[in-house]
């Protein structure tokens, strides 16, 4: 009989641990998945968080679907964190993990990929109302003036694009201070 349960503890062994394995693995590849989407929103969000960036956005297509989609895909993943963040959550209050949930949560409600889509189609009419009056505009003065005009919009679209950048920075950096996984 013993030559039976120790071959049969062995194989349990064995199989749980590569259950646990997997799940690691997944639990640090979704904090590295965040990670690599934040580095690629920065980029963007430099880019696109200027006039001639917001231009790119409004005429070009497959740049509107590529920025959209990394959005999208940084919102999937935050809602993974957020779920195995609240679970974390359970086993105590710590005050760095309500923080990143309420940052999450933020994120989720202000800065969703709709919301986002819904703010740069506006500033794209904007952008696309200033080039029509360019004539008009190039040689009115001070705030009327189309560099003026420019100006104050590609602000606008800089100061919404930067809360963005900040609250994945900010919820990036929690995640690898509370070392999800």
């Amino acid at each position: 009989m013993r030559k039976f349960i120790i071959p049969l503890l062995l194989c349990i062994l064995l199989a749980a641990s590569s259950f646990a394995s997997p799940v690691e693995k997944n639990e640090t590849d979704l904090v590295d998945r965040f990670n690599d989407l934040t580095n690629r929103w920065a980029l963007i969000s430099y880019d696109i968080g200027t006039y001639d960036g917001l231009k790119k956005y409004c005429l070009d297509q497959s740049y509107r679907t590529h920025v959209i989609g990394i959005l999208n895909d940084i919102h999937h993943y935050d809602s993974l964190l957020y779920e195995r963040i609240k679970i974390k959550s359970l086993s105590g209050t710590n005050h760095e993990i309500k923080k990143v949930l309420h940052q999450i949560e933020a994120f989720e409600v202000k800065y969703k990929a709709t919301s986002f889509a819904k703010t740069l189609h506006e500033e794209c009419a904007d952008q696309r109302s200033l080039e029509r009056n360019y004539d008009e505009l190039k040689n009115d003065i001070v705030d009327n003036s189309y560099d003026s005009q420019a100006h104050l919009l590609e602000a606008h679209l800089h100061s919404y694009v930067k809360h963005i950048t900040r609250l994945m920075d900010h919820i990036n950096e929690h995640i690898h201070h509370l070392h999800i996984g």
